[in-house]
């Protein structure tokens, strides 16, 4: 990691992007999707907020041990997620190892319950398919994601915004600016959780946005 010279925050940034590339090394067909995209080819935007007063963030937040998402019956483990060095066009650059019998918590995002952006990846086709629902588009604005630490405290967040398929290959300037925004450190306690999508195979990636409602007492 020597070899980068960046800013805290630049560097959050391009290495939680860089998931975007997680999937290199699962199939990809030549051929569109069998699902297209919403008409509009923009995600859907999701303005920070700010936190209601009545919520208490974490002083010192803890890393997510355990996602559940109760309106479809999901519960996930959680396990922290490291990186790789790997070289793409003869370019060192860094790849986010996500677990297949769980979902992988960005070990350099914001952690539950806390300020920030809280970064969970996870597979839709690959081990255990435990985003598979996010790929199904089971995931809608308005349903709760209970996340627990490794205290066993218990944080709710509310989806606010689910983006369109974003091009995992070939994607303009615009779909990587809007892909660095989704996964980019956030002033207000949000959770982002980031799959590949369609459910069958991998083309491009979906970005489910919930911020923090509630904190268990």
């Amino acid at each position: 990691m020597t070899h980068f010279r960046l800013t805290r925050h630049a560097m959050t940034s391009v290495m939680v992007l860089s998931m975007l590339l997680i999937s290199a090394c699962q199939p990809l067909t030549p051929t569109p999707p069998a699902v297209e995209p919403a008409a509009s080819e923009t995600p859907v935007a999701v303005t920070p907020t700010t936190v209601a007063p009545d919520i208490a963030l974490a002083q010192e937040a803890s890393p997510p041990v355990k996602l559940a998402i109760p309106a479809l019956g999901v519960e996930i483990a959680v396990a922290p997620m490291g990186w790789e060095i790997v070289e793409v066009d003869g370019q060192r650059t860094t790849r986010w190892v996500v677990p297949e019998a769980a979902a992988g918590w960005a070990i350099n995002s914001a952690g539950a319950g806390g300020a920030g952006n809280m970064v969970i990846a996870g597979h839709q086709t690959r081990g255990d398919a435990v985003f598979a629902a996010l790929a199904l588009g089971e995931v809608e604005p308005g349903q709760e994601i209970l996340v627990t630490d490794e205290a066993g405290v218990e944080f709710t967040y509310q989806v606010v915004g689910v983006s369109n398929p974003l091009p995992l290959l070939g994607a303009t300037v615009e779909e990587r600016a809007q892909a660095e925004a989704y996964v980019a450190p956030s002033p207000d306690a949000r959770l982002t959780l980031v799959t590949g999508w369609p459910a069958d195979t991998t083309t491009h990636r979906i970005f489910v946005v919930a911020e923090l409602a509630a904190a268990a007492q």
